[in-house]
């Protein structure tokens, strides 16, 4: 059975369950899906075995807590323990992030600045607290998943959210005092031209790797028709005014709210 097969025996057979067990489960499912570096098609087995095993003991009136105990962490943990790692997935999901990332909070912003310049307090530094901050908002929905770790979810989010602040403020810092260090400067053309090639490259990873993500499809599509328009001479940054940098990111951030709205509907279906 292909693994999308074995999610949509999943999501059918949930709606099987009751309330009690349906929480029991999804806190399950939850925790051991967010480990991007696991198997996809051992994960959905074992994750099938445990739903089919809960449904059995529903019938002959055995709640899922009483068949597999009350603490699922330790159940996932020790399923987690078992299952192989898969460092292809796990990194070309990364990269992918982290190429988002780089485009939708850093180096789109540079293109419509009137003039490119790129330092490591700039560019380099935010990007790297971007990546800290995808691990430690992955790591806070982790934990999430149970009341026992409620605290450690709280503790990751807020340094999520810690690091996210401050990968924001290394440019406006770094724009204040001048430069702290010295800059390599860009023609809005090239520039436009790397953006544009790397986010066709996001694309390209996007649908290579089956990553169904449409938040990440609508953002990068937007980006490459905006990079284009730039590279093409249709937009000169030099000559865009504040009204209309309000106006692309109130549209960047609508697309971006819909393509999570797309992906978080999905994921209900899931």
């Amino acid at each position: 059975m292909k693994t999308t097969d074995m999610i949509k025996q999943n999501n059918e057979l949930r709606k099987q369950l009751n309330s009690e067990n349906k929480k029991y489960y999804e806190d399950i499912l939850v925790y051991i899906r967010v480990n991007l570096n696991k198997e996809e098609r051992q994960t959905e087995e074992i994750l099938l075995e445990i739903l089919q095993d809960i449904l059995d003991a529903q019938k002959n009136g055995t709640s899922a807590q009483e068949f597999f105990g009350k603490n699922p962490k330790e159940i996932s943990d020790s399923i987690l323990a078992e299952l192989p790692n898969d460092s292809e997935k796990y990194w070309s999901k990364f990269l992918f992030v982290f190429f988002l990332i780089l485009l939708q909070y850093n180096l789109f912003d540079l293109l419509l600045q009137p003039v490119v310049s790129i330092n490591w307090f700039n560019t380099v530094m935010p990007v790297i607290f971007l990546i800290i901050t995808a691990i430690l908002g992955l790591n806070s929905i982790k934990y999430s998943a149970f009341t026992s770790d409620r605290k450690k979810s709280y503790f990751f989010a807020f340094l999520a959210l810690f690091f996210w602040i401050a990968s924001i403020l290394m440019p406006i810092i770094d724009k204040k005092m001048n430069g702290i260090v010295g800059y390599i400067l860009f023609s809005h053309q090239a520039f436009a031209a790397i953006l544009f090639i790397l986010s066709i490259f996001l694309l390209v990873v996007q649908f290579r790797f089956k990553m169904n993500n449409a938040a990440g499809i609508y953002i990068t599509t937007f980006f490459a028709v905006l990079e284009g328009a730039v590279l093409l001479g249709i937009v000169n940054p030099i000559f865009v005014s504040t009204g209309l940098k309000i106006i692309l990111w109130v549209v960047i951030i609508l697309v971006s709210i819909l393509g999570v709205a797309r992906d978080n509907q999905k994921f209900r279906k899931n």
